[in-house]
């Protein structure tokens, strides 16, 4: 600041404007009353040199050869001038010179024009200080705001601001702007450099925030192998078929990542003999081994259905399937609808019992370690799917939450089932001995035959959480659009190489506050 007054005062005393001059001095004489600072002691060298100036105006000639007193020069206000020392008296006044008579033609006549010296600041006022600042930017987003200066009615001119090289940041001079994508995160204090209303060159100082990238705070630590009923982290894989293939990926999610626990949701996808089989299932984050109660669930219920198709039951149903198909007007309630849905009773609603059989067997042999079924607490999402001439017979069993659904390019989305909410936000049902009643079994089986498909999905909700805000979005195609757009583009579904691999990158995508497990199978 001490640098800013100088120069200021430096610039105002510099004018020739002797009036102004005057009302300044007297200003200072009081703001700089009993201040030993330098700026006093270099106030009190200018006064002294200047009464003496001012005497020496005044004073009469006394004629050739007395001394000249030389016109006091104006201390130079920098950071190398050694400290000034106190004032001396200043020299007696000269002898009185004679008045200079003026003629009167001289007198009357009309001074040349002058040019009109440019305006000088209000005597005795500084010029206030100037504060800049603006909204936070966040690292590896894209950045563009308005730098705001205060007060208002200033209007400064922007010359450069300083920003470290690599930042990634700039402006564009005059505009009080700044862009680019910050590089790194942190708070700085910016240079400043800009113009004034007076066209003095100032500095100023903006303070700047860079927000860091959320996905650099979160650390991925490995699970450790050792733990009971350990699983890899992440996993993909890939079941080609004549008519289709299926893909799948599951990815631990954030939230165990950074802590290094292991990762809760698994799957299974089969391609056997014209079906086409996806389960994926979401262990309860509440229950302790819910890691092995997906895994036993997944392949219990596939173990269960591959042994089924295999047999007579798998041709009843391709049977059953096909005089739904080749029916007037299929629908679920009629004749061939519920003999088809009779079959698919036997065959994904046994393989639900089966798993749900399979939780109780497991919690019993490893009493020592499991407390209570309960800590096995899983979801699971069933798909099976058969190519009919042309068209598609797509049929699944849905308990929790997740999404199954039978996708139609900019058509329809046809969900085979609905999400089980809880009370409150997060929670759902899990399988167990009611979603396995007739009951409960018959209402959780959905089937559908269209003429053609894009794709049959089945996620966690890893993935349907962050991709679809609500169950009412969840049932309209224009976000199934996005969701697939978003995929094609991710897993480039349609290349040679490993698309199960990328699916797997893909679900790496960042959705703030959505750091669950992700698993997804897609049969296309």
């Amino acid at each position: 600041m001490d640098e800013q007054r100088l120069a200021y005062l430096q610039r105002v005393l510099k004018t020739g404007r002797t009036p102004l001059l005057d009302e300044f001095v007297r200003a200072m004489d009081k703001f700089f009353a009993d201040q030993e600072t330098r700026l006093g002691v270099e106030w009190a060298g200018f006064k002294a040199g200047r009464e003496a100036e001012e005497d020496t105006k005044t004073a009469p000639d006394a004629g050739a050869g007395k001394p000249r007193v030389e016109k006091y020069s104006f201390p130079a206000f920098g950071p190398d001038v050694p400290p000034v020392a106190p004032p001396q008296p200043a020299p007696p006044p000269a002898a009185e010179a004679a008045p200079v008579e003026i003629p009167a033609q001289a007198a009357t006549e009309t001074p040349p024009a002058q040019t009109k010296p440019p305006a000088a600041p209000t005597p005795g006022v500084f010029p206030p200080a100037l504060r800049f600042n603006v909204k936070n930017a966040r690292q590896g987003e894209a950045f563009d705001a308005e730098i705001m200066v205060e007060p208002a009615a200033a209007k400064p001119t922007l010359c450069k601001i300083h920003f470290p090289e690599d930042l990634g940041l700039l402006t564009e001079p005059p505009r009080w702007r700044i862009h680019g994508t910050p590089r790194r995160s942190g708070e700085f204090s910016l240079q400043v450099e800009y113009r004034d209303a007076a066209g003095a060159v100032r500095a100023g100082t903006l303070p700047f925030v860079v927000n860091p990238d959320p996905r650099t705070l979160w650390e991925d630590k490995p699970s450790d192998p050792g733990a009971v009923f350990w699983k890899e982290d992440d996993a993909h894989g890939c079941a080609p078929g004549n008519e289709a293939k299926i893909i799948a990926a599951r990815r631990r999610g954030r939230s165990h990542a950074h802590k290094g626990s292991c990762c809760d949701d698994d799957y299974v996808i089969e391609a056997r003999h014209g079906w086409y089989l996806a389960i994926v299932a979401d262990g309860a984050g509440s229950a302790k081994f819910s890691r092995y109660g997906s895994r036993i669930a997944t392949r219990r219920a596939a173990d269960f259905i591959h042994q089924n198709l295999a047999g007579t039951a798998g041709e009843d149903l391709i049977a059953s399937i096909g005089h739904y198909a080749d029916s007037a007007a299929p629908h679920p309630e009629s004749a061939e609808g519920q003999k088809l849905r009779n079959g698919l009773f036997r065959t994904l609603g046994y393989a639900a019992h089966a798993a749900v059989k399979a939780l109780h067997e497991a919690a019993a042999n490893r009493a020592d370690i499991i407390g209570s079924v309960k800590e096995l607490s899983t979801t699971l999402l069933i798909g099976l799917a058969r190519k009919i001439g042309t068209r598609w017979f797509c049929a699944a069993y849905w308990v929790g939450d997740g999404a199954v659904g039978v996708y139609r390019r900019s058509r329809e989305i046809i969900l085979l089932g609905s999400p089980d909410s809880g009370e409150f936000s997060g929670q759902t049902r899990f399988l167990g001995n009611e979603e396995v009643q007739q009951e409960s079994l018959v209402r959780r089986l959905r089937f559908v035959v269209v003429e053609d498909m894009t794709a049959f999905l089945l996620m966690t909700d890893g993935v349907s959480d962050p991709k679809f805000s609500s169950e009412a979005q969840l049932g309209r195609v224009a976000g199934w659009d996005a969701l697939w757009l978003e995929i094609e583009a991710g897993a480039r579904l349609h290349e040679d190489g490993d698309v199960a691999a990328r699916l797997h990158g893909w679900l790496d995508f960042w959705s703030p506050g959505e750091y669950d497990d992700r698993t997804l199978a897609i049969i296309y």
